[in-house]
């Protein structure tokens, strides 16, 4: 079983990308199923057929999904939802606020990977592929909703007993305290959170793939996806330029672009090194259909199989010290890097400045959000890497 994500910003190219993927691996003879969340429904788009909420046969082996979350919500997890307004309720709050405060956060993304765990587990399908949500949000819900995981379903198991005695004290708190079914209900979603963290972190199961287009907030906004994701334990195998003008294209219109593009080619291979990176040209129009989709995945993947996992292991790293914190980041090209001429902290990233062969570069790194507690201490070039230094000033306070 394969499990494989692509993320990055709105426009970028994931449901197109999607369902190519998926249709090379139908092709090669996976029993393939591409699920989406979008709730603009580009894959019924792409795919040029109407893709329902149970899963749709496209080709023999293909299937597609269009996950509807307020569906999926209110048949799986309404009994939590509607305890949740009760509460709310209690207070004074408006129905209709009510259920929309109640609504889990960022609903469609976490959905669909709830469902990632139903379709491992049937065993119906070779590979799953995942069109998620822009970057950032969806990492947060692959990964931080089972942090409550370990401690909450046994402190709710607890309580389970005494569910009954609780609706006795009911109208002396003021409050609607939650049945057995809530109960069972929480210990439920609990455990699949469980089961759904145990399949991302598995790194022979789960990869996750960046795309961006060649231009400064797409790649930015990838960056600071890659550091989330080696800090969540995920593994990134695999980074895909998409949209990339020609080399043939000639017209003086896009002579700018081209220059533009050529420079943030340049940037995506050091800020994604070490993982392989591909590229995906500009279509001359929009892709839809088979055949496009075909030519898609061709273009991507030409003879190899979409399904191996391309790299594996950590490329940023996060260390703590006991002095508070370093980070590491691998440089490609090394011997091109000589020093480090200026280290600043710019909103939530760092502006670095090296020193090379061919002249100063400036690189935007991003910082894990612990870093944003601490003073910048120093940066320096060693083994083929540059080392970041954070000092938490709660340590020096401890020494005095």
């Amino acid at each position: 079983m394969r499990v494989i994500f692509y993320t990055g910003k709105g426009g970028a190219g994931k449901s197109v990308i999607s369902s190519a993927t998926g249709l090379k691996l139908s092709d090669m003879g996976y029993e393939t199923l591409v699920i989406s969340s979008d709730p603009a429904h580009t894959i019924s788009d792409a795919l040029e057929t109407e893709v329902y909420h149970t899963p749709t046969k496209i080709l023999d082996k293909l299937w597609a999904i269009q996950v509807d979350p307020v569906r999926e919500a209110r048949e799986a997890y309404g009994v939590i939802q509607e305890y949740i307004v009760s509460l709310f309720k209690s207070k004074g709050v408006d129905e209709v606020l009510a259920y929309e405060i109640a609504s889990l956060p960022n609903m469609t993304e976490f959905v669909s990977l709830l469902k990632v765990v139903e379709f491992v587990e049937s065993n119906t399908y070779d590979v799953l592929v995942l069109d998620t949500v822009p970057s950032g949000e969806a990492l947060k819900n692959i990964y931080l909703p089972t942090l409550l995981g370990s401690t909450a379903a046994k402190v709710i198991k607890l309580v389970a007993p005494i569910a009954n005695l609780a609706k006795v004290v009911e109208p002396i708190v003021g409050l609607p305290t939650p049945g057995r079914e809530v109960i069972n209900q929480d210990i439920k979603l609990l455990e699949i959170l469980r089961k759904l963290k145990d399949i991302i972190v598995d790194r022979k199961v789960t990869s996750l793939r960046l795309i961006a287009n060649p231009e400064a907030f797409s790649i930015q906004n990838l960056k600071r996806t890659y550091l989330l994701a080696n800090l969540y334990d995920i593994n990134v195998d695999l980074a895909i330029i998409n949209k990339v003008i020609p080399e043939g294209v000639s017209d003086p219109y896009f002579k700018e672009w081209k220059h533009a593009q050529t420079r943030y080619l340049t940037e995506a291979g050091d800020a994604f090194y070490p993982l392989p990176l591909k590229k995906l040209r500009l279509f001359q129009s929009e892709v839809k259909g088979l055949k496009l989709l075909s030519e898609v995945g061709n273009e991507v993947f030409a003879d190899e199989d979409p399904a191996q996992v391309y790299f594996e292991g950590k490329a940023i790293k996060v260390r703590e010290s006991e002095q508070g914190l370093e980070v590491v980041v691998p440089l490609p090209s090394v011997s091109r890097y000589k020093e480090v001429c200026e280290v600043e902290r710019v909103g939530e990233d760092l502006s670095v400045v090296i020193s090379t062969d061919i002249g100063e570069v400036r690189n935007f790194i991003p910082l894990p959000a612990i870093a944003h507690l601490m003073k910048l201490d120093k940066a320096k070039l060693l083994n083929c890497e540059l080392r970041i230094y954070f000092i938490d000033e709660r340590w020096k306070e401890g020494k005095k």
